[in-house]
């Protein structure tokens, strides 16, 4: 049976976000699933939030390959916890879930403008400030058409259940001009906290929608080198 890779989105998107990554890892033999996760939800916690990538590769050949992006990262993690794991791949990773050393770089880059909250306390985006902040590299067609299915981003409800990384084989892919979060940032957690080279992609946060080949040759190449 083909490897089953499970991509998981991040906060205020969904499933179909990855669509031109899908392509590519299918075009090279991959069983690809994309699921909608709950991040809308506040009343959803981590496992609740993880579901719906467990649901997805239920009845799938293992081991699995996972990969998180951004927010996502946490609930990956997660996933990768309760299913054998071939590789768990962070891209573009927020990573705030595990414990980091008081000295890491910042996260954040700079003045980057998170949209305001709605009355449950969830982030909304305005479509143009969407397009402005997070998609300032893709054609507006594109972005336009992202931007049109952002929904609420919520944070989790109660406790991350985690409290030391996945025991798998892990690998963490940065962009050099992400919009939100600092490539020292992502460095320094893959050195310092997952004991792994990063690697280095070119252009912004949504490497899915800007640079699909580049990015799936990039996993192509990781699960090959990747113990089975």
């Amino acid at each position: 049976m083909a490897t089953t890779v499970c991509l998981i989105h991040g906060n205020w998107h969904d499933g179909a976000s990855w669509t031109p990554l899908v392509a590519r890892l299918e075009a090279r033999g991959y069983a690809v699933v994309a699921p909608n996760l709950p991040f809308d939800d506040p009343d959803a916690t981590y496992q609740q939030r993880a579901q719906p990538a467990l649901d997805a590769v239920e009845g799938t050949a293992d081991p699995v390959v996972i990969v998180g992006h951004s927010v996502g990262s946490a609930e990956a993690a997660l996933v990768a916890s309760q299913r054998p794991t071939r590789l768990l791949v962070y891209l573009c990773p927020r990573f705030g879930s595990f414990p980091v050393p008081a000295d890491a770089p910042s996260v954040f880059r700079d003045g980057f403008p998170f949209p305001a909250k709605d009355a449950e306390g969830r982030f909304v985006w305005q479509p143009e400030d969407a397009i402005a902040a997070m998609y300032p590299r893709l054609p507006q067609e594109t972005a336009s058409e992202l931007a049109s299915r952002l929904r609420p981003g919520a944070f989790a409800a109660g406790e991350y259940p985690l409290t030391t990384h996945p025991a798998c084989p892990t690998a963490l892919i940065y962009t050099s001009e992400d919009e939100f979060f600092n490539p020292e940032w992502e460095r320094f957690v893959a050195r310092q906290v997952l004991g792994v080279e990063p690697i280095e992609l070119p252009g912004g946060h949504f490497p899915m929608q800007e640079h699909p080949d580049t990015l799936a040759d990039a996993l192509d190449h990781l699960i090959n080198e990747s113990s089975g």
